[in-house]
Protein backbone atom coordinates (compact mmCIF):
# COMPACT_ATOMS: atom_id res chain seq x y z
CA UNK A 1 0.00 0.00 0.00
CA UNK A 2 0.87 3.72 -0.77
CA UNK A 3 2.31 6.06 2.04
CA UNK A 4 -1.25 8.07 2.01
CA UNK A 5 -3.33 5.00 1.72
CA UNK A 6 -1.37 3.30 4.72
CA UNK A 7 -1.97 6.50 6.53
CA UNK A 8 -5.52 7.02 5.58
CA UNK A 9 -6.23 3.25 6.82
CA UNK A 10 -4.91 3.87 10.00
CA UNK A 11 -6.51 7.05 10.48
CA UNK A 12 -9.90 6.26 9.67
CA UNK A 13 -9.92 2.40 11.11
CA UNK A 14 -9.09 4.85 14.84
CA UNK A 15 -11.84 6.91 14.14
CA UNK A 16 -14.85 4.49 13.05
CA UNK A 17 -13.63 1.82 15.97
CA UNK A 18 -14.35 4.61 18.65
CA UNK A 19 -17.71 4.92 16.84
CA UNK A 20 -18.97 1.77 16.22
CA UNK A 21 -16.35 -0.86 16.75
CA UNK A 22 -18.29 -4.17 15.39
CA UNK A 23 -19.61 -2.24 12.39
CA UNK A 24 -16.21 -1.35 11.58
CA UNK A 25 -14.88 -4.42 11.80
CA UNK A 26 -17.34 -6.51 9.63
CA UNK A 27 -17.42 -3.70 7.28
CA UNK A 28 -13.71 -4.22 6.54
CA UNK A 29 -14.19 -8.09 6.70
CA UNK A 30 -16.75 -8.01 4.00
CA UNK A 31 -14.93 -5.86 1.97
CA UNK A 32 -11.99 -8.22 2.24
CA UNK A 33 -13.91 -11.22 1.60
CA UNK A 34 -15.94 -10.25 -1.18
CA UNK A 35 -12.81 -8.24 -3.03
CA UNK A 36 -14.32 -5.03 -2.84
CA UNK A 37 -10.81 -3.36 -1.50
CA UNK A 38 -7.29 -4.83 -3.08
CA UNK A 39 -4.30 -4.81 -0.84
CA UNK A 40 -5.08 -4.81 2.65
CA UNK A 41 -2.35 -5.80 4.74
CA UNK A 42 -2.26 -9.44 6.14
CA UNK A 43 -3.31 -8.25 9.46
CA UNK A 44 -6.74 -7.20 8.37
CA UNK A 45 -7.17 -9.86 5.89
CA UNK A 46 -7.94 -11.88 8.83
CA UNK A 47 -10.86 -10.11 9.53
CA UNK A 48 -12.21 -11.29 6.10
CA UNK A 49 -12.45 -15.06 8.13
CA UNK A 50 -16.15 -16.90 8.15
CA UNK A 51 -15.50 -16.91 12.09
CA UNK A 52 -14.64 -13.38 12.60
CA UNK A 53 -17.86 -12.46 10.14
CA UNK A 54 -19.96 -14.12 11.71
CA UNK A 55 -18.88 -12.95 15.21
CA UNK A 56 -18.87 -9.44 14.16
CA UNK A 57 -22.35 -9.64 12.48
CA UNK A 58 -23.77 -10.79 15.71
CA UNK A 59 -22.15 -8.13 18.17
CA UNK A 60 -23.56 -5.54 15.32
CA UNK A 61 -26.87 -6.73 15.20
CA UNK A 62 -26.63 -5.82 19.88
CA UNK A 63 -25.24 -2.84 19.10
CA UNK A 64 -27.72 -1.95 16.49
CA UNK A 65 -30.79 -2.73 19.14
CA UNK A 66 -28.84 -1.64 22.42
CA UNK A 67 -27.97 1.82 20.20
CA UNK A 68 -31.54 3.21 19.68
CA UNK A 69 -33.03 2.71 23.62
CA UNK A 70 -32.51 6.19 25.45
CA UNK A 71 -31.24 4.31 28.65
CA UNK A 72 -29.50 1.25 27.44
CA UNK A 73 -27.12 3.03 25.11
CA UNK A 74 -25.76 5.21 27.99
CA UNK A 75 -24.81 2.02 29.83
CA UNK A 76 -23.66 0.49 26.56
CA UNK A 77 -21.40 3.01 25.66
CA UNK A 78 -20.02 3.05 29.39
CA UNK A 79 -19.00 -0.72 28.88
CA UNK A 80 -17.43 -0.51 26.03
CA UNK A 81 -14.82 2.91 27.41
CA UNK A 82 -12.46 -0.12 27.39
CA UNK A 83 -13.30 -2.24 24.66
CA UNK A 84 -13.43 0.36 21.67
CA UNK A 85 -9.95 1.63 22.38
CA UNK A 86 -8.46 -1.26 22.53
CA UNK A 87 -10.17 -2.71 19.21
CA UNK A 88 -8.77 0.89 17.75
CA UNK A 89 -5.29 0.41 18.78
CA UNK A 90 -5.56 -3.15 17.35
CA UNK A 91 -6.68 -2.07 13.78
CA UNK A 92 -4.71 0.59 13.67
CA UNK A 93 -1.46 -2.47 14.20
CA UNK A 94 -3.16 -4.05 11.35
CA UNK A 95 -3.06 -1.35 9.03
CA UNK A 96 0.47 -0.50 9.94
CA UNK A 97 1.54 -4.58 9.71
CA UNK A 98 3.35 -4.16 6.64
CA UNK A 99 5.60 -1.26 7.77
CA UNK A 100 8.40 -0.49 9.67
CA UNK A 101 7.99 -2.03 13.39
CA UNK A 102 8.19 1.60 15.38
CA UNK A 103 5.85 2.85 12.72
CA UNK A 104 3.41 -0.06 14.29
CA UNK A 105 3.84 1.20 17.23
CA UNK A 106 3.19 4.63 16.75
CA UNK A 107 0.00 3.78 15.10
CA UNK A 108 -1.03 1.36 17.67
CA UNK A 109 -0.72 4.01 20.33
CA UNK A 110 -1.73 6.80 18.22
CA UNK A 111 -5.54 4.49 17.41
CA UNK A 112 -6.08 3.64 20.33
CA UNK A 113 -5.99 7.52 21.23
CA UNK A 114 -8.25 8.64 18.47
CA UNK A 115 -10.39 5.94 19.12
CA UNK A 116 -10.79 6.71 22.78
CA UNK A 117 -11.42 10.12 21.31
CA UNK A 118 -13.98 9.22 19.08
CA UNK A 119 -15.65 7.18 22.01
CA UNK A 120 -15.73 9.85 24.12
CA UNK A 121 -17.28 12.27 21.52
CA UNK A 122 -19.55 10.09 20.49
CA UNK A 123 -20.84 9.64 24.37
CA UNK A 124 -20.97 13.13 25.06
CA UNK A 125 -23.51 13.31 21.76
CA UNK A 126 -25.46 10.90 23.56
CA UNK A 127 -25.29 12.28 26.98
CA UNK A 128 -26.77 15.35 25.92
CA UNK A 129 -29.51 13.95 23.58
CA UNK A 130 -30.54 12.02 26.52
CA UNK A 131 -32.26 15.23 28.00
CA UNK A 132 -34.83 14.06 24.71
CA UNK A 133 -35.56 11.03 25.66
CA UNK A 134 -37.86 10.07 22.86
CA UNK A 135 -36.32 6.51 21.08
CA UNK A 136 -36.73 8.18 17.18
CA UNK A 137 -34.49 10.82 18.32
CA UNK A 138 -32.07 8.33 19.47
CA UNK A 139 -32.73 6.16 16.51
CA UNK A 140 -31.79 8.90 14.06
CA UNK A 141 -28.50 9.86 15.81
CA UNK A 142 -27.42 5.84 15.85
CA UNK A 143 -28.64 5.54 12.10
CA UNK A 144 -26.86 8.49 11.28
CA UNK A 145 -23.66 7.28 13.34
CA UNK A 146 -23.40 3.55 11.31
CA UNK A 147 -23.98 5.77 7.96
CA UNK A 148 -20.72 8.21 8.95
CA UNK A 149 -19.04 4.67 9.84
CA UNK A 150 -19.53 3.16 6.13
CA UNK A 151 -19.00 6.03 4.09
CA UNK A 152 -16.04 7.14 5.63
CA UNK A 153 -14.59 3.36 5.53
CA UNK A 154 -15.27 3.84 1.66
CA UNK A 155 -13.96 7.17 1.63
CA UNK A 156 -10.83 5.56 2.99
CA UNK A 157 -10.36 2.68 0.82
CA UNK A 158 -11.44 4.36 -2.58
CA UNK A 159 -10.13 8.38 -2.33
CA UNK A 160 -7.49 8.33 0.60
CA UNK A 161 -6.19 11.79 -0.78
CA UNK A 162 -9.44 12.99 0.27
CA UNK A 163 -10.09 11.00 3.43
CA UNK A 164 -6.77 12.42 5.29
CA UNK A 165 -8.13 16.08 5.30
CA UNK A 166 -11.64 15.05 6.47
CA UNK A 167 -10.19 12.31 9.11
CA UNK A 168 -7.51 15.53 10.04
CA UNK A 169 -10.82 17.48 10.53
CA UNK A 170 -12.50 15.01 12.27
CA UNK A 171 -9.57 15.11 14.78
CA UNK A 172 -9.01 18.35 15.15
CA UNK A 173 -12.68 18.85 16.06
CA UNK A 174 -12.42 16.03 18.65
CA UNK A 175 -9.74 17.76 20.33
CA UNK A 176 -11.61 21.21 20.64
CA UNK A 177 -14.46 18.94 22.13
CA UNK A 178 -12.17 17.65 24.98
CA UNK A 179 -13.57 20.10 27.74
CA UNK A 180 -16.68 18.95 27.27
CA UNK A 181 -15.84 15.62 27.17
CA UNK A 182 -13.79 15.95 30.33
CA UNK A 183 -17.26 17.44 31.91
CA UNK A 184 -18.82 14.70 30.75
CA UNK A 185 -17.25 12.16 32.22
CA UNK A 186 -17.45 13.51 35.61
CA UNK A 187 -20.85 14.10 35.04
CA UNK A 188 -21.20 10.73 34.24
CA UNK A 189 -19.43 9.27 37.12
CA UNK A 190 -21.46 11.85 39.50
CA UNK A 191 -24.53 10.33 37.45
CA UNK A 192 -23.62 6.69 38.65
CA UNK A 193 -22.43 7.20 41.94
CA UNK A 194 -25.38 9.12 42.97
CA UNK A 195 -27.34 6.52 42.01
CA UNK A 196 -25.65 3.81 44.13
CA UNK A 197 -25.38 6.22 47.31
CA UNK A 198 -28.80 7.28 47.18
CA UNK A 199 -29.58 3.88 48.60
CA UNK A 200 -26.65 4.03 51.85
CA UNK A 201 -26.41 7.83 52.18
CA UNK A 202 -27.84 11.11 51.81
CA UNK A 203 -25.37 13.72 51.47
CA UNK A 204 -25.99 17.32 53.33
CA UNK A 205 -24.57 20.06 54.06
CA UNK A 206 -21.44 18.63 55.46
CA UNK A 207 -20.69 17.44 51.63
CA UNK A 208 -20.48 21.12 50.19
CA UNK A 209 -16.82 22.21 49.38
CA UNK A 210 -15.35 24.91 51.04
CA UNK A 211 -14.96 27.22 48.09
CA UNK A 212 -19.21 26.25 47.47
CA UNK A 213 -19.32 27.77 50.99
CA UNK A 214 -17.45 30.52 51.00
CA UNK A 215 -19.34 31.84 48.06
CA UNK A 216 -22.33 31.20 49.95
CA UNK A 217 -21.51 33.73 52.87
CA UNK A 218 -21.01 36.49 50.33
CA UNK A 219 -24.63 36.05 49.73
CA UNK A 220 -25.91 35.18 53.32
CA UNK A 221 -23.93 35.90 55.99
CA UNK A 222 -25.46 33.46 58.26
CA UNK A 223 -25.05 30.07 55.69
CA UNK A 224 -28.69 28.72 56.70
CA UNK A 225 -30.25 27.93 53.22
CA UNK A 226 -30.30 24.53 50.98
CA UNK A 227 -27.27 24.05 48.78
CA UNK A 228 -27.68 21.09 46.35
CA UNK A 229 -24.88 19.96 43.91
CA UNK A 230 -25.86 20.20 40.52
CA UNK A 231 -24.66 20.14 36.65
CA UNK A 232 -25.76 23.18 34.05
CA UNK A 233 -28.04 21.57 31.55
CA UNK A 234 -29.56 24.69 30.07
CA UNK A 235 -28.71 27.80 31.73
CA UNK A 236 -27.59 31.04 30.54
CA UNK A 237 -24.26 32.07 31.17
CA UNK A 238 -22.10 28.93 31.69
CA UNK A 239 -21.76 25.84 29.74
CA UNK A 240 -23.01 22.65 28.90
CA UNK A 241 -22.72 20.20 32.19
CA UNK A 242 -20.76 22.97 34.35
CA UNK A 243 -20.53 21.32 37.56
CA UNK A 244 -21.72 23.47 40.81
CA UNK A 245 -23.45 24.48 43.74
CA UNK A 246 -27.54 25.58 43.92
CA UNK A 247 -28.30 27.59 46.68
CA UNK A 248 -30.91 29.13 48.35
CA UNK A 249 -30.97 32.08 50.08
CA UNK A 250 -33.04 34.95 51.00
CA UNK A 251 -35.71 33.41 48.81
CA UNK A 252 -33.89 33.36 45.78
CA UNK A 253 -31.46 30.74 44.06
CA UNK A 254 -28.52 30.90 42.40
CA UNK A 255 -26.10 28.96 40.52
CA UNK A 256 -22.17 28.55 42.21
CA UNK A 257 -19.60 27.46 39.83
CA UNK A 258 -15.72 27.76 39.31
CA UNK A 259 -14.44 30.45 36.99
CA UNK A 260 -10.97 30.72 35.80
CA UNK A 261 -10.06 32.42 38.34
CA UNK A 262 -12.32 31.98 40.68
CA UNK A 263 -16.13 31.22 41.96
CA UNK A 264 -19.00 32.61 40.17
CA UNK A 265 -22.91 32.82 40.87
CA UNK A 266 -25.60 32.86 38.29
CA UNK A 267 -29.02 34.22 39.77
CA UNK A 268 -32.85 32.85 39.11
CA UNK A 269 -35.41 35.17 40.06
CA UNK A 270 -36.85 35.61 43.04
CA UNK A 271 -39.06 32.38 43.89
CA UNK A 272 -40.73 29.53 45.58
CA UNK A 273 -38.04 27.12 48.06
CA UNK A 274 -38.50 24.92 45.72
CA UNK A 275 -38.23 24.72 41.77
CA UNK A 276 -41.20 25.53 39.46
CA UNK A 277 -40.47 22.18 37.89
CA UNK A 278 -38.71 18.41 39.36
CA UNK A 279 -38.72 16.14 36.97
CA UNK A 280 -37.76 12.81 38.28
CA UNK A 281 -35.39 10.58 36.20
CA UNK A 282 -33.88 7.28 36.74
CA UNK A 283 -29.97 8.27 36.94
CA UNK A 284 -30.53 12.16 37.70
CA UNK A 285 -33.64 14.60 38.32
CA UNK A 286 -34.12 17.25 36.49
CA UNK A 287 -34.35 20.95 37.80
CA UNK A 288 -36.06 23.86 35.98
CA UNK A 289 -35.79 27.37 37.56
CA UNK A 290 -37.00 31.06 36.00
CA UNK A 291 -34.60 33.62 35.16
CA UNK A 292 -36.20 36.56 33.42
CA UNK A 293 -39.42 34.15 32.28
CA UNK A 294 -37.29 31.75 30.81
CA UNK A 295 -36.65 28.57 31.82
CA UNK A 296 -32.86 27.58 33.33
CA UNK A 297 -32.54 23.47 33.16
CA UNK A 298 -30.06 21.82 36.08
CA UNK A 299 -29.31 18.22 36.52
CA UNK A 300 -29.01 16.90 40.23
CA UNK A 301 -27.34 13.71 41.16
CA UNK A 302 -29.74 10.88 43.02
CA UNK A 303 -27.97 11.04 46.29
CA UNK A 304 -28.64 15.08 46.24
CA UNK A 305 -32.42 14.61 45.13
CA UNK A 306 -33.76 14.03 48.56
CA UNK A 307 -33.46 18.08 49.00
CA UNK A 308 -36.24 19.01 46.61
CA UNK A 309 -40.31 17.69 47.49
CA UNK A 310 -42.50 16.26 44.36
CA UNK A 311 -44.82 19.44 44.54
CA UNK A 312 -43.85 20.95 41.58
CA UNK A 313 -43.70 17.99 39.97
CA UNK A 314 -46.35 17.68 37.00
CA UNK A 315 -49.43 15.43 37.25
Amino acid sequence: MAPVSSLAGILGLSVVSGVNLYLSVLAVGLAERFHWVAGLPPELQILGHPAVLITAGLLCLLEFFADKIPFVTVIWDGLHTFIRPIGGALLALGAAGHLHPTVQVLAMLAGGTIALGAHGTKMGVRVLAHSTPEPAAHSLISLAEDAGVIGLLALVYTHPYVAIPVLAAIILAILLMLPMLFRILQFMLAGFKGRIMAWVKQPGRSDVPLWAELAILEFDPSGSGRVVRAFARRVKGTTRLKEGYLAHTKNRWFFLHHGLFKSKAILMDEGPDDPVRIDRGTMWDSLVFLKNGKPQVFFVPKDWSHMFTDSKTPP
